[in-house]
């Protein structure tokens, strides 16, 4: 979806698995060296990476990598303005499963390339089959604070439920957001 500045955002390959890529978190990157071949091939999920310029050599090949998938959430677990509008059964959303930046690539705004790349995909499956949001699940405070900053809410939890905290961003913010 983007090529801006030279980086380049494309499905995931069996190369980008026996990369070097390392986020610091090992269950995220066991995944991507493990997980994300196998659920593409079964179709359970789709991972994007966001590959370095060619002229970037100080940098590692895969910057990034987002999943996206598809699901459904309880209407009465979403904000009350919207869930009053939808039908009783559960609502579709996209999910972003995981998003992780190579640890060599922080503090280039990489996080944010790849959740604005998602968004656009997250417009597109939308658009072309229904989808009221997407929903992610922080792992911590700092995931909160990173999603809160593009807009997400976090949604009710159970009593006692520490993390992951369910966070949502409606699909009409999505909207409004590309139509500027």
């Amino acid at each position: 979806m983007s090529s801006e500045g030279g980086f380049e955002t494309v499905a995931f390959t069996v190369e980008d698995a026996a990369s070097d890529f390392r986020s610091g978190v090992a269950p995220l990157d066991e995944f991507f060296r493990t997980q994300a071949g196998q659920n593409q091939r079964r179709n359970v999920s789709r991972t994007w990476v966001l590959r370095r310029s060619s002229h970037e050599d100080d940098l590692p090949e895969v910057l990034g990598f987002y999943t996206l998938t598809l699901g459904g959430v309880e209407r009465q677990t979403l904000p009350a303005a919207l869930a009053k509008k939808l039908p009783r059964y559960p609502a579709p959303v996209v999910i972003i499963g995981r998003l992780a930046v190579d640890e060599r690539a922080r503090r280039r705004r990489i996080g944010e390339r790849l959740l604005v790349d998602a968004h656009a995909r997250a417009l597109g499956i939308a658009d072309h089959a229904g989808g009221v949001g997407i929903i992610v699940d922080a792992k911590d405070a700092g995931a909160v604070a990173f999603y809160e900053h593009y807009g997400y809410e976090i949604l009710e939890q159970a009593e006692g439920a520490r993390w992951p905290k369910r966070m949502f961003l409606p699909i009409q913010t999505l909207r409004v957001a590309h139509a500027r």
